[in-house]
């Protein structure tokens, strides 16, 4: 979403600011300049949550917000941040979906070798159903199903794995089961952490 930072309401236990640098060649392109991330621990669910910046900073239209659970898959950041909003395919239920991504995607990924390796950090942030929506309040007609975080130590890793015979012929494959690829939108991104009580979350 295309925001810049609020200060902290004492909900959040952190903020990180992640600019996009620029898109994945082969991808869905979409016109976000930035995602932010806000979290907290053991925070109850309220589907019905936005978290809304100052109106001047954001176009309320073009923005998005939504409730995600994490799911860390290697512990680790690294210099270059690779992000990706997914869709889930249209024939499965949000359940199937993350089912499919934490469990059997997951494994897929760590075994192989030619990737795994290259990886700094891995995340999977789940959606939680019914909480994904336009900034303005209205209901998305296609909404993100997850977001995933992978660090790199530099770009050329991260164009590496993208480029990996590997990754083409026994990962890629496998994401075609279950996310819907060309409504997919990857970025890299420049990362900012800022740790709780900061004046910019």
């Amino acid at each position: 979403a295309d925001k810049k930072t609020q200060k902290s309401d004492g909900r959040y236990n952190g903020y990180i600011r992640n600019s996009i640098t620029s898109p994945i060649d082969g991808f869905a392109v979409g016109a976000f300049s930035g995602i932010a991330e806000y979290w907290r621990v053991d925070q109850p669910v309220d589907k019905d949550h936005r978290l809304i910046p100052m109106a001047e900073s954001i176009n309320m239209q073009k923005s998005v917000s939504f409730l995600a659970e994490e799911h860390i898959i290697r512990e680790g950041r690294g210099a270059v941040k690779f992000m990706s909003l997914l869709r889930r395919k249209r024939n499965l239920s949000p359940a199937a979906f993350s089912e499919a991504w934490s469990g059997r995607h997951a494994a897929l990924v760590r075994s192989v070798q030619e990737v795994w390796r290259l990886f700094r950090g891995y995340r999977q942030n789940h959606v939680i159903p019914g909480t994904c929506r336009q900034l303005d309040g209205s209901k998305m007609a296609r909404p993100y199903d997850g977001i995933v975080e992978i660090w790199f130590d530099n770009l050329t890793d991260l164009e590496r794995t993208m480029m990996s015979e590997r990754y083409r012929a026994v990962i890629r494959p496998d994401e075609e089961t279950f996310v819907d690829l060309p409504n997919t939108r990857m970025f890299s991104t420049e990362t900012i952490v800022f740790p709780a009580n900061s004046d910019s979350i």
